[in-house]
């Protein structure tokens, strides 16, 4: 058995890097484990190209905590965010662009363009409102441990309360839009943002609730005195760098207070004895000492893999085992050999804005939905919904001169495939998002240099995404508050004593917020100090 120390975190994610933080911070002895040769975990920046580089899986930080940044200093550390003026934009069918502009007023004149009058103006703004009333009803706090199901369904006593509530819960999001809206491009803009990243339609019952998260989150912010009026993430924060350069600030401010971080090391497996933890095992033989793990593995993996039935009890081995993962996600990276032009760009200048943003191309809810039916089959859309960026718009450094390195999340895209296997199909995949951006972008072709392709199946190898899911288990009803990732382990703790999760795979997922982190290394210190006074 190698050194001793008070805390192990498995894997530098950002979630185990913000508990790495706050726990060094703390006075606590840490060593934190990742098996890849980068911290990060999916939030990396990676050389997928020569000399390009950008955000390999994860693209967008724009749900950071705002007290985790200030708390763990990351701008000391040498964190810069750009602010593009354009919240995102998502592109159709028709030749045309949604921005959404985080001035209300040019965001009403851009939805105008698509609204059917009036109606679908109100309409626009009911949706908003009805999220915000829900979760102001909801009363939950994802700083707070995650109440039952039955707990949140009592707080909505009217019939109306109770109706919204049930909608959102129950119904699937396409008739939520279709009551609301009936423009098809307003109701795709909602839409790709419910289903991004769950494995589910615009037509699947509880599809709406992943809209629900961002106005959660504003309120829990407001919990803690921190504000953040954002509407369904209208503004936009870019990482100078790529998304790995906020991983690695968090990780050069956990070193700064004494923490340890190895890479290039595999845990094995997590060392219990009489159902309390004792340390961990590596791959290549070595064992380190301590009687608190917290881990940012995929829950499932932790309690199924790194920990077996005689350390958590056989009940809650079955359900761990029993959670679905069904990962409906792949990755695109293209080299460009210059700027890309958008077709819906009226001149230079919002070409430069369209370059600098979000972008995503979500067709309506029924192709939305084709693509979630597909996959269901174990095929992949030949119309597939993309969500891009090019970090490399606001910073130059990231590529050669005039370059462009674009991250690309493809959705719809099964992990088990009906016909044939993930190495034939993976070129396949590449050339059908080309083909989809060059509607988009009309001289893609010219100035292609290269495409690199993760697959579903390359994600998990990868990264360790179990069946490619990035969300670490769907965000949806049944699978939310004090049910994630099981009921029993929902407060970060396990039955084993000294054994903590966190990572999005835990309440309340919420992404790169790094709120799971916060949460488990402060009720770690929390127990610390009760078995010390």
């Amino acid at each position: 058995m190698e050194q001793a120390y008070d805390v192990i975190v498995v894997g530098t994610g950002h979630s185990g890097l913000v508990a790495t933080g706050y726990l060094a911070r703390a006075g606590l002895r840490v060593l934190a484990l990742e098996r890849r040769d980068v911290v990060g975990g999916t939030c990396v920046t990676e050389e997928i190209f020569p000399g390009y580089r950008g955000s390999s899986v994860a693209n967008a930080s724009h749900s950071l905590d705002p007290r985790i940044a200030r708390e763990l200093e990351l701008e000391k550390h040498g964190l810069r965010f750009a602010h593009p003026s354009l919240g995102s934009l998502t592109l159709f069918e028709d030749g045309r662009a949604l921005p959404a502009w985080p001035d209300r007023a040019k965001r009403r004149a851009a939805m105008a363009q698509f609204a059917h009058g009036d109606a679908d103006l109100a309409g626009y703004a009911s949706v908003i409102e009805l999220y915000a009333s829900v979760a102001r009803q909801m009363k939950v706090s994802f700083y707070d441990p995650p109440p039952s199901f039955a707990e949140v369904a009592a707080r909505f006593t009217t019939p109306r309360q109770r109706r919204d509530f049930e909608s959102i819960m129950f119904g699937p999001v396409a008739d939520i839009l279709e009551e609301r809206l009936s423009s098809p491009q307003l109701q795709a803009f909602f839409a790709g943002t419910a289903v991004a990243t769950n494995f589910v339609g615009p037509r699947t019952p509880g599809s709406g609730y992943l809209l629900l998260q961002r106005p959660l989150w504003e309120e829990s912010l407001r919990s803690v005195g921190s504000h953040d009026d954002n509407e369904l993430m209208m503004r936009n924060a870019a990482p100078l760098g790529g998304i790995g350069a906020v991983t690695g600030a968090m990780a050069d401010s956990a070193r700064a207070h004494g923490a340890t971080i190895l890479t290039g090391v595999q845990v094995e497996r997590i060392l219990c004895q009489d159902q309390r933890v004792v340390g961990v095992a590596l791959r290549d033989g070595r064992e380190f000492r301590a009687p608190r793990v917290v881990s940012n593995a995929n829950p499932k993996l932790t309690l199924t893999q790194l920990v077996g039935p005689e350390d958590i009890g056989a009940d809650l081995y079955d359900l761990a085992r029993s959670v679905s993962m069904k990962g409906t996600s792949a990755k695109v990276h293209l080299a460009l050999d210059g700027t890309p032009r958008f077709a819906a760009a009226r001149d230079e200048e919002e070409n430069r804005l369209f370059l600098g943003t979000n972008f995503r191309i979500a067709a309506s809810i029924d192709v939305l939905q084709n693509a979630y039916n597909e996959a269901v089959l174990g095929r992949w859309s030949k119309r597939p919904t993309v969500t891009a960026m090019m970090d490399s718009a606001h910073d130059p450094s990231l590529t050669p001169p005039g370059c462009h390195f674009v991250s690309i999340s493809v959705r719809g895209v099964p992990y088990h495939l009906a016909e044939g296997t993930w190495d034939e199909q993976r070129d396949d995949l590449g050339k059908a998002v080309v083909s989809t951006l060059e509607q988009h972008i009309p001289n893609l072709s010219g100035i292609l240099a290269d495409v690199h392709v993760y697959s579903p199946l390359d994600l998990e190898r990868e990264f360790a995404l179990v069946e490619g899911n990035g969300a670490h288990g769907d965000i949806v009803p049944g699978h939310i508050f004090d049910s994630r990732p099981i009921p029993g382990c929902a407060d970060y703790r396990t039955p084993v004593e000294g054994l903590y999760l966190t990572g999005v795979g835990n309440w309340p997922g919420n992404f790169m917020s790094g709120v799971t982190g916060y949460n488990a290394s402060n009720r770690l210190l929390a127990d610390l100090r009760r078995t010390t006074d």
